[in-house]
């Protein structure tokens, strides 16, 4: 059992309060301020080290707590996204049992979690030194590289998964994604397409493949896995905000509204159809789709505005010619 120490530093203060509060009338308003926060910051230190007592004692009582009770704390707690916890119970495993590589591998997802990409990368280096067959942990590192733009490494991680067990579905989309962040699409819609053969429903996949064809102006082809999609996941933001470019691009401009305004941002949504308008050179709707995002919202980010001023003066030349 863990002691829990007795607050007694915290009792001084409190019982200084009638003294101050009887000192008042004689100070001035400065120099009672600065008494008050002279004596909230022995306070504040007060409480500072009494909380790392607390933290040393409950560590001292984790060390003597079985390996097999540590691991049963760390697995709830990373159940409950309690991921402090839970690395605080994994890594006092690691301590006394280094050689514990799925222990490992959790820290190195809590870490990856935590968005501590430095630290994840070392744990699951670490993880395939034990262990060079872990697919999971070759994955795992691909996504750390691909979270750090480093797009080469993550398609190597990747591609070594599939080498070994090319039915892998989630080192499959992963690589569709890595070669799409590399501005490698077609590369990037072979691996989509082949990954929802596999999974036909995979809302992420079918997004996925629609940003590719997206990127290429390939408007039609990005329709379809698009429009999948959003049956499949009608509240996904993210996909309405992909099928109202698709549509913008195919020059269908009230459906590429409806599905801008259902990604959740009305303001934005016009200013959205707005760029297409004028990509398309139509520049008084344009203006008028800029007008309304700013109408929308008045503190609308100054893009909007911007684009509103270059709609007007083409439109204005437009007109002189």
């Amino acid at each position: 059992m863990i002691m829990r120490l007795p607050r007694l530093l915290l009792l001084a203060p409190v019982l200084a309060l009638p003294l101050l509060l009887a000192q008042c009338g004689k100070q001035s308003p400065d120099s009672m301020r600065k008494e008050l926060m002279q004596r909230e910051a022995k306070l504040t230190a007060a409480d500072t080290e009494w909380e790392k007592k607390q933290a040393k004692a409950a560590r001292a009582g984790q060390q003597n707590l079985p390996l097999d009770r540590l691991e049963a704390m760390g697995e709830m707690s990373l159940q409950s996204r309690d991921y402090e916890t839970s690395l605080i119970n994994f890594m006092e495993i690691l301590q006394q049992n280094p050689d514990r590589h799925d222990i490992r591998y959790k820290v190195g997802v809590i870490f990856f979690l935590n968005g501590q990409m430095e630290e994840a990368r070392q744990q699951f280096a670490l993880v395939l030194v034990q262990r060079p067959e872990m697919l999971e942990a070759h994955e795992a590192l691909g996504m750390v590289h691909l979270e750090e733009k480093k797009y080469p490494l993550a398609i190597g991680e990747f591609q070594q998964v599939l080498n070994r067990d090319a039915r892998r579905v989630k080192a499959r989309y992963l690589l569709g994604v890595a070669y799409l962040e590399a501005g490698q699409h077609q590369r990037a819609i072979s691996e989509l397409a082949q990954t929802l053969a596999q999974e036909p429903g995979n809302i992420n996949c079918l997004t996925t493949l629609g940003q590719a064809y997206l990127q290429q102006k390939d408007y039609s082809k990005a329709l379809a896995p698009l429009q999948k999609a959003k049956s499949l996941a009608p509240q996904d933001l993210k996909v309405h905000r992909h099928l109202g470019m698709a549509l913008a691009g195919l020059k269908r401009y009230p459906e590429a509204l409806e599905a801008f305004l259902k990604a959740g941002d009305e303001a934005q949504a016009y200013n959205n159809l707005g760029v297409y308008y004028f990509q398309d050179g139509h520049y008084e709707e344009a203006a008028k789709c800029f007008q309304k995002a700013l109408d929308v919202r008045t503190t609308y980010y100054q893009e909007a505005t911007a684009n509103l001023h270059r709609a007007l003066e083409k439109l204005q030349l437009s007109r002189k010619d």
